[in-house]
């Protein structure tokens, strides 16, 4: 089965990273620069973004999914950092990236977060809690939210993160910018919170149709 690591689980993925990209011709081997340059940059403001919060890098372990990477810190590294401060550090890099970056090679990102058991052996992590966490990544009010508000960020967190780290503790994150997400992602429910930066439109964050689901 593997060993258990019951620990902060974070997941980022890479998407609409400039209107240009997608048009780019992948025949002629047009994209290929601009995808490796993306995942160098995400690596690097996600490091940055996680050692300014007081999550170094190398106290956790990581997974790369192609597009983006999971994250997980073991019991003993402190979670309420990834409320705190991580969402607003890694608007900050993001926002600096894109200034001095081509259309092509802007990014947005959806960053997903949850707290649960994770098993881990030599091909990688799994769990309920990994399966939830993507399944937040993928639901379409997060998606909807990031392409509609036009931020260079979407964050959602799960219920049990939201009422432990964010409400009981006493979070230094605005309750109020946080939005309720309703939804199903293939046939799981989801109840999650979506944060959005300071300044970008609120997407409604509930599905418009009680039995919409997510491919």
């Amino acid at each position: 089965m593997g060993w258990l690591l019951a620990g902060v689980g974070v997941l980022v993925m890479l998407a609409n990273v400039g209107s240009l990209y997608a048009l780019l011709d992948y025949r002629l081997g047009h994209r290929l620069p601009f995808q490796l340059h993306l995942r160098t940059s995400l690596y690097g403001i996600l490091r940055a973004a996680l050692a300014a919060s007081g999550m170094p890098w190398e106290q956790g372990q990581y997974e790369d999914r192609g597009d983006g990477v999971v994250v997980i810190f073991p019991p003993g590294v402190a979670a309420q950092p990834v409320v705190d401060s991580f969402p607003d550090r890694l608007i900050c890099l993001l926002r600096r990236h894109n200034r001095f970056s081509c259309e092509p090679a802007r990014m947005q990102l959806r960053v997903a977060v949850n707290v649960g058991p994770v098993y881990a052996d030599g091909h990688g992590f799994s769990g309920d809690d990994v399966v939830y966490l993507c399944r937040m990544l993928d639901a379409q009010p997060l998606r909807r939210a990031l392409a509609e508000s036009g931020a260079e960020l979407a964050f959602i967190i799960s219920d049990y993160v939201y009422e432990k780290l964010v409400v009981r503790r006493h979070s230094l994150a605005d309750l109020s910018s946080f939005r309720p997400v309703r939804t199903r992602v293939k046939r799981t429910p989801v109840h999650a919170w979506i944060y959005l930066p300071a300044g970008a439109p609120h997407a409604p964050a509930r599905d418009r149709s009680a039995t919409a689901r997510s491919d």
